[in-house]
């Protein structure tokens, strides 16, 4: 097994500049104070009818959005964060309105999708849609949770798949050359002061935010514009990359 440590305090990185980030979760609250500004966003919806609809309220009133969002701009604090909102009442959406988020994410030529959540199994469209995304250029990060069965979409090749590891701080990571799961990261969005603390969300949806936000540096840093370029670009021994 191939595995090596990434330590992104080692480098002088940039802030994002440039980088487009589709963020699909429940949205994000413009107004709190660990988000930045919101470059823009949309809510899918799903109508009595069945129809997926489109609206501007994408304010999140689940809190799971917004803190990821908070990773996402604690890292990189000048890219350009967009909030498509799936997720409503519950963090869950039919898997038809996820594929249709990112077929937007594909229009809108963003360039890293973040998924903070899985599917327990294999769907064709979405097997097909993310791999329209790569075709377009375009990087998705994905949480895993193994132990709940979330595999999809980050077992796909298209696809780059996180795991949260009590073994990283907030600037570090683990790349795992031969195993579905491509990266550890960290797994807590940014600290709240005081005793609310305890009460923070953590888990796989956070490392997959902190590798999102690493993935863009190096995307602003080195130009480079897909999965392709980041896997050669994984290839190296990271502490030597300058």
């Amino acid at each position: 097994m191939r595995r090596w440590k990434g330590d992104m305090a080692k480098q002088v990185w940039g802030r994002g500049e440039n980088i487009r980030i589709a963020q699909i979760d429940s949205g994000v609250n413009a107004h709190h104070s660990h988000i930045g500004k919101v470059a823009g966003g949309l809510a899918f919806h799903v109508s009595d009818e069945g129809m997926i609809r489109i609206s501007d309220a994408y304010h999140d009133r689940l809190g799971h959005g917004t803190a990821v969002a908070g990773v996402l701009y604690e890292h990189v604090p000048d890219a350009e964060i967009w909030a498509v909102k799936i997720f409503h009442e519950t963090l869950s959406a039919h898997i038809e309105v996820l594929c249709a988020a990112i077929e937007w994410c594909i229009d809108a030529r963003m360039h890293i999708i973040n998924l903070s959540l899985g599917v327990r199994r294999d769907v064709k469209e979405l097997r097909d849609v993310c791999e329209k995304a790569e075709r377009a250029g375009i990087v998705i990060v994905s949480a895993c949770d193994k132990g709940r069965g979330l595999l999809w979409p980050g077992y796909y090749p298209s696809v780059f798949a996180v795991q949260a590891s009590e073994d990283c701080r907030a600037d570090e990571f683990y790349y795992h050359a031969d195993e579905p799961v491509s990266f550890s990261a960290l797994g807590l969005p940014k600290r709240l002061e005081g005793p609310l603390q305890k009460f923070n969300l953590q888990g796989h949806s956070f490392a997959a935010a902190h590798m999102t936000g690493f993935i863009a540096k190096w995307m602003e840093k080195y130009a480079l514009r897909s999965s392709r370029e980041i896997k050669k670009l994984l290839t190296f021994d990271f502490s030597l990359i300058g």
